[in-house]
């Protein structure tokens, strides 16, 4: 009987201790209150560098003589952009290419040949583009096929952005914070949710050929700006 009564008194004391162990779980502390914000920053970004696409075509009956008339003005081209101050690592080949012309009526007949040859002119001083085509035509440049306007310090401007819109979601958050007689605490999250491209802008000339004057008179080009911005998407704890 005593023996049974102790087996009894050793599985009480088990249960017991087990009660006291899991007690604390449901006895937590609960979350902190969060408020959710939003921050935005936004900034208007002129470029800073711009690149052209200028070019050659030259047709000929014969292919090696179409190729040595591009070849002439090309390299006309080339050390009259360079006397501009232009460094020859700004300047690089995008396209060449020699296509051969047929005859019309159908016969399946190479009657010439026209060669291509395209470069293209990177400038961070973008007072010199309506110059660079004026020369690049007095030379003998007669395509253009386009130019391309860029911020190549988007990622500094970028990161600004992201300050900014993170002190503009901290005031606000702090703001409705006050309002609800409360005081904003630490921040719980972070998110990133969204940004605006970096600024590049495109001028397409469709690879227009044109006469040295034609280029020349073209009408200026005005960069302008465009827009950039981030978006951050904040938690922070409220006490």
């Amino acid at each position: 009987m005593k023996h049974t009564s102790l087996k009894k008194l050793v599985a009480a004391a088990v249960i017991a201790s087990s009660v006291l162990f899991v007690t604390p779980a449901f006895a937590a502390t609960p979350e902190p209150g969060v408020i959710n914000v939003t921050g935005y920053a936004q900034q208007e970004v002129a470029p800073d560098t711009a690149y052209i696409t200028i070019g050659m075509e030259s047709t000929d009956t014969d292919a090696q003589q179409a190729r040595s008339k591009n070849n002439t003005v090309m390299n006309q081209v080339t050390s009259a952009i360079q006397s501009m101050g232009i460094a020859k690592t700004d300047m690089k080949t995008t396209n060449f290419n020699i296509s051969p012309n047929y005859d019309t009526n159908g016969r399946n007949k190479i009657v010439s040949y026209t060669v291509t040859n395209n470069l293209q002119i990177k400038i961070t001083d973008l007072d010199m583009v309506s110059r660079i085509i004026s020369k690049a035509s007095n030379s003998g440049a007669n395509t253009i096929q386009g130019i391309r306007f860029a911020t190549e310090h988007a990622d500094q401007i970028r990161d600004n952005l992201i300050k900014e819109a993170i002190a503009n979601g901290r005031r606000e958050a702090a703001s409705a914070a006050t309002a609800a007689g409360a005081t904003l605490g630490r921040v719980k999250e972070i998110n990133i949710t969204g940004n605006s491209p970096s600024y590049e802008r495109s001028y397409t000339m469709n690879a227009m050929r044109m006469s040295s004057k034609m280029i020349a008179d073209s009408a200026p080009i005005e960069t302008g700006t465009n827009t950039m911005s981030e978006s951050i998407r904040m938690t922070f704890y409220i006490d």
